[in-house]
C-alpha cells in the first residue's frame, strides 16, 4: 500500500560566549583576541584576484602529480590554522567543548534490511538489495527529493549508534582540496557531527534504529542509501510493506500479536497510524538538531521544508546563544513543546540588538567561504600549479 510520508521536526543544543565585532570573537574562551580578527584571510591581500573557475581548479589540480597533491593539501591545512578563520575558530570551540566525544567515533556499516522471514513469515519476500548509485536508487532519490551534500563528509553522525562514523581519510588531498572549492574547512564536518550527536538527548534511540534500516517496495526492491527515516520525512508517497511495517512495531514494542502478515485493509491505516506516531517523536528532535548544527557553520544549508524557509531564525538562535554548546541544548524543546517554542525563536526578530548580532553572524559564516576558498588558490599560486591563470 502507498502511504504519504510525513514532514515534522526536532530536539537538542548548548552554549558559549562569543563576542561580535564585524567578525564573531571567542574572546571568552581564549582562543582568539581582537588582533586575530586582522588575520582574517578576508583581509589578506595574499589572496586577493580571486576570478579563478572551479574547472580551471580542477584541471590544475588534476595535473599535479599525488606527491604534490599532498604537500599543496597540508600547506592548505596549515594556512587555515596559521590565519585563524572564522570557521576554524568555531571549530575550535566545538572541540574544545566536547573534547570527550572528540576521537569515539566509527566506521559506516553497510546498507541493512529487515529481515521478511523473521518479521512477515506469512509473506516473506526477500530484500533485494541495490547499491546507492544505481539508476533506480537515484531515480527515487530524486522523487523524493533527497539532496546529498557534495563533497560527501568524511564524518556525519549515524543516529541509530548514537556515534559519530568516519566513511573515508578525511585529510585526503583529493578531499580537501574538493571541501576548499566548495567553501568548507578542513574539520568542518567533524565539528557538524559532533555537535549533531551533542544535541541528541539519546532517549528515543529504539526508535532512530527502528528507522534506520533501508526503504524496500512491495516486491521487495531494497533502495540502498534511502533509510526508513528518510521516506517518511520525504513528503512524497511511499510504499509500506508489511515486512517494514510489522518490523518496526517488533522492534520498539516488542509486540508480534496486533498485526500480523497479511495485514487486511481494514487493519492498515491504524497500523500506519502508529508508526507514524512513532516517527513524528524522532522526526522533530532529529530534524532540529540536524537543521542548527549545519546552520552552525553555513547560513544557506540544505534543509528540510520546515526550516529551508527560516533559515535566518536558525541564526538567530546561534546569535542568542553567542554560538555556545553549553547552555544551548538546555533550551531545546521536548516533541509536544515545539510549536511554542518555534513561535517564540521568531518573535526574537523584534529584539533589535539580537537581529544585529544575528546579522553579524550571517555575514562572517556568508564570507568564509570565499575566504577558504581562496586560501586554496594562494597555495596552489605559490606552489606555482596556477601560472598564467
Amino acid at each position: 500500500m502507498w502511504l504519504t510520508s510525513y514532514f515534522w521536526t526536532g530536539t537538542g543544543i548548548n552554549r558559549f560566549p562569543l563576542l561580535f565585532t564585524g567578525l564573531v570573537i571567542l574572546a571568552s574562551l581564549g582562543f582568539i583576541s581582537r588582533a586575530d580578527s586582522a588575520a582574517s584571510p578576508r583581509n589578506d591581500a595574499r589572496i586577493a584576484h580571486q576570478d579563478v573557475s572551479d574547472a580551471t581548479l580542477r584541471q590544475a589540480w588534476k595535473a599535479l602529480p599525488m606527491e604534490e597533491r599532498g604537500e599543496i593539501a597540508a600547506w592548505y591545512r596549515a594556512e587555515c590554522d596559521r590565519r585563524k578563520t572564522f570557521s576554524r575558530q568555531l571549530e575550535r570551540h566545538v572541540f574544545h567543548s566536547l573534547k570527550k566525544a572528540r576521537g569515539d567515533w566509527g566506521s559506516v556499516l553497510p546498507p541493512a534490511v529487515y529481515d521478511a522471514a523473521k518479521h512477515a513469515p506469512a509473506q516473506p519476500i526477500l530484500r533485494k538489495l541495490l547499491g546507492p548509485d544505481d539508476p533506480k536508487v537515484q531515480a527515487e532519490r530524486k522523487r523524493m527529493g533527497l539532496s546529498s551534500i557534495q563533497p560527501a563528509p568524511a564524518w556525519t553522525y549515524d543516529w541509530t549508534r548514537g556515534l559519530v562514523q568516519q566513511s573515508k581519510d578525511p585529510f585526503a588531498p583529493d578531499h580537501l582540496f574538493e571541501l576548499a572549492l566548495a567553501g568548507r574547512s578542513p574539520e568542518q564536518d567533524l565539528a557538524v557531527a559532533l555537535i549533531e550527536q551533542f544535541l541528541d538527548v539519546g532517549a528515543l534511540r529504539d526508535l532512530h534504529k527502528a528507522f534506520g534500516p533501508t526503504y524496500a517496495s512491495r516486491t521487495g526492491t531494497a533502495y540502498g542509501g534511502i533509510s526508513l527515516y528518510d521516506a517518511w520525512g520525504s513528503g512524497v508517497n511511499i510504499e509500506m510493506p508489511d515486512v517494514e511495517c510489522l518490523a518496526i512495531l517488533h522492534e520498539v514494542d516488542n509486540d508480534w500479536k496486533s498485526f500480523t502478515a497479511p495485514v487486511p485493509g481494514n487493519r492498515q491505516a491504524p497500523l500506519y497510524k502508529r508508526i507514524g506516531e512513532m516517527f513524528h517523536q524522532i522526526r522533530r528532535e532529529r530534524s532540529l538538531a540536524q537543521a542548527l548544527a549545519l546552520s552552525y557553520f553555513d547560513v544557506e544549508p540544505e534543509l528540510e521544508e520546515t526550516y529551508a524557509s527560516a533559515k535566518d531564525r536558525l541564526q538567530l538562535f546561534w546569535a542568542k546563544h553567542d554560538s555556545a554548546l553549553d547552555v544551548s541544548k538546555g533550551t531545546l524543546p521536548a516533541s509536544e513543546e515545539w510549536d511554542s517554542w518555534w513561535e517564540g525563536l521568531g518573535k526574537l526578530q523584534d529584539d533589535e540588538g539580537l537581529m544585529e548580532r544575528a546579522a553579524e553572524r550571517r555575514m562572517a559564516v556568508r564570507t568564509e567561504g570565499a575566504q577558504l576558498r581562496g586560501i586554496m588558490i594562494w597555495v596552489m599560486r605559490e606552489w606555482g600549479a596556477l601560472e598564467n591563470k
